[in-house]
Formats: structure tokens, C-alpha cells, sequence
């Protein structure tokens, strides 16, 4: 519930995995899911999310399906878990769509079975869920998996899940 409103219903997995809005994406999980501003690109005739790094580049990640591609242009923001955000050899080997992202890492936070590491994306904190004998270091640029076959897509105005 929210400003006395129900936002969903559903089991804690499928809220968990499908959040019908940034609320509720924000509020399932701990660390919470990554929200962050992108703009809908083409990347290789491909729907993708482009993002601002903190160094000011850009990278253009393309999406796992297509449901974005008549929306070219269009400002969203991406919503990705922190264990879809990991190291390289970390990243789900069945997935059709773990994308590589060098970013720089401003914080890392060992915690015992996981390390969580921290980068800067359009401007927002982003937490990723690395493998505790990963050796990575803030100052560093790393390369961060993204798995977008578990990223979702929400409207900045509405905030209602739109992908």
C-alpha cells in the first residue's frame, strides 16, 4: 500500500520480479532494485537503453526483448536488481542478454558471501551484487555484467511500469 492505495497484488516473487511501479520496485528487496535515468536508442537495429557514466561517456545496453522498439527517443527509467548488476564471471550463464559496461566503482562493500560494489549511472547510485573473491577496488574502472533479461523499463512521469 501507498497513499492508502493498494500498488499490487501478487506473490513476493512475482512483485519481486515484475513491479508494477518504481514504488514498488524500490520498496521489494534489500539492496533495492537500481533505478536510473535512460533514453530509448537503437543499438544495431536493437531497442537499447542508453545511460550516462560518471566520467560523463555514455553506453548504450541493449534491452532482452523488443517491447521498447517503437519507443526510440523516449526518456525512461531503467530498473535493474542489484544480482542482474554483477562481475563478468558472476553473470548468469543461461541468460541470451548479459551486456558488459565499464564503469567506474566508487565504493565497494564486502559482505561476507557477496560484495556489493557501487558505480554511478545517470547520475544516481547503482549497486551491483559481485562475488565475494572478485578483486575489485573503488577508484578502478571495472566491467560490469548486465543482465537485461531481468531489467525493467518505468515511465519518469507516472512512474507505471511500461517494459
Amino acid at each position: 500500500m501507498f497513499g492508502g492505495y493498494v500498488q499490487q497484488l501478487g506473490t513476493p516473487k512475482e512483485i519481486y520480479d515484475n513491479p508494477a511501479n518504481m514504488f514498488v520496485a524500490g520498496f521489494m528487496g534489500s539492496p533495492s532494485m537500481n533505478l536510473f535515468p535512460a533514453k530509448v536508442v537503437s543499438e544495431n537495429g536493437q531497442p537499447a537503453a542508453e545511460v550516462t557514466l560518471i566520467n560523463g561517456s555514455t553506453a548504450a545496453i541493449p534491452f532482452a526483448t523488443d517491447t521498447l522498439g517503437t519507443s526510440i527517443g523516449r526518456d525512461i527509467i531503467l530498473g535493474i536488481r542489484p544480482e542482474a548488476i554483477t562481475d563478468r564471471d558472476g553473470a548468469d550463464r543461461n541468460s541470451q542478454s548479459v551486456h558488459i559496461v565499464e564503469a567506474p566503482v566508487e565504493i565497494t562493500e564486502p559482505a561476507g558471501s557477496d560484495t556489493f560494489v557501487v558505480s554511478q549511472i545517470g547520475g544516481k547510485d547503482v549497486t551491483g551484487r559481485f562475488r565475494a573473491d572478485v578483486a575489485v577496488n573503488a577508484g578502478e574502472t571495472f566491467p560490469f555484467a548486465f543482465n537485461m533479461e531481468k531489467a525493467v523499463a518505468f515511465d519518469p512521469q507516472s512512474e507505471n511500469r511500461i517494459a
